[in-house]
């Protein structure tokens, strides 16, 4: 038997025992080896070029020791929404016992502190990034399912908490943080394609359809990224800031998700896409040496890489966002 067997051996006795304690006490008290410890924190700033971790408040704000309803490995792929009376957040709660992930969410009246709710969303196979978004009072949401090979829609029965499957949107493929953005009356899905398991992300196709419901098209200049780990896998919410649509994207050169860079969307049409990198500064005039959006190593549990945040405008020069790291 080899080092690696022995390893995972070793460590599913050790899971095992944990498993016969309440699931809470369980997550308080297991230990999971610092490349797999992500957790979800709350940073501020005036926009998302200098947000900062709030040192003031609770974080991580969400962590696996807040998971009530899962034997759980780490949370991560955070998306904030306004409910009626505050915010709500949805994310991946990767089970250690199966090695899949659900979706589970939080809710804050402040969107600082952050109370943990339940697991609402699991299937057969591996669930994460819940892209969650509003269209005509409806809640839809597009969770990663590349296990299933495809990206699926699901729409809340009885939002926050109750949704059900409406179709598959794209088949075939490896897709990986499918990202969606209506703009000029026209639905606009990027989506990270991995060649294999366990191999990074490297590619970015983009598609389009008129009607959520309906066919999704692929552009013509699709793949709009080819052979590169560095800006191919999506990394939270598509946004329109102004005239501008941003995309951000989660750096997998050095190694999965080491961190975020932020790209501009020059151009697009249905016959024409261009993009330009953001270069990170801490106002858009100074720009640094270097194009990631966050510094790591500045807290405790950022030491290794953050691949993902979604962020909103409190006011004109006030930036919330939530942030996944390790």
């Amino acid at each position: 038997m080899n080092i690696l067997k022995i390893k995972k051996k070793v460590l599913s006795i050790y899971y095992s025992l944990f498993s016969l304690l309440p699931v809470k006490l369980a997550n308080q008290l297991i230990w999971v080896h610092r490349d797999n410890n992500w957790s979800i924190s709350i940073y501020e700033g005036t926009n998302f070029l200098n947000l900062q971790p709030i040192s003031a408040i609770k974080n991580p704000a969400i962590s696996r020791k807040d998971v009530t309803d899962a034997f759980t490995e780490f949370v991560a792929d955070p998306f904030i929404v306004i409910s009626q009376d505050g915010f709500l957040m949805f994310f991946e709660v990767l089970n250690l016992k199966s090695g899949k992930g659900k979706i589970a969410f939080a809710y804050s009246k402040d969107g600082y502190s952050w109370d943990y709710q339940k697991i609402i969303l699991s299937e057969d196979f591996h669930l994460s990034y819940p892209y969650v978004f509003e269209f005509e009072s409806n809640w839809y949401m597009i969770p990663e399912s590349c296990d299933a090979n495809s990206v699926r829609l699901y729409k809340a029965t009885n939002f926050p908490d109750r949704w059900e499957f409406v179709s598959e949107i794209l088949v075939g493929s490896r897709f990986v943080d499918a990202s969606i953005i209506n703009f000029e009356g026209i639905w606009w899905l990027f989506v990270g394609i991995e060649p294999t398991k366990n191999i990074q992300c490297n590619m970015l196709r983009l598609y389009s359809t008129d009607n959520l419901l309906g066919q999704w098209t692929e552009h013509p200049m699709s793949p709009v990224v080819s052979n590169n780990s560095a800006i191919s896998r999506p990394a939270g919410r598509v946004r329109q800031i102004g005239d501008r649509l941003i995309r951000f994207t989660q750096d997998c050169t050095v190694t999965y998700g080491y961190n975020v860079s932020a790209i501009q969307i020059d151009s697009l049409t249905k016959d024409y896409y261009s993009e330009t990198k953001i270069h990170h500064g801490a106002s858009q005039a100074e720009l640094r040496d270097r194009d990631y959006l966050f510094e790591l190593g500045t807290m405790p549990f950022n030491q290794q890489g953050m691949h993902h945040l979604d962020f909103m405008m409190l006011d004109d020069d006030r930036c919330i966002a939530c942030v996944d790291a390790r």
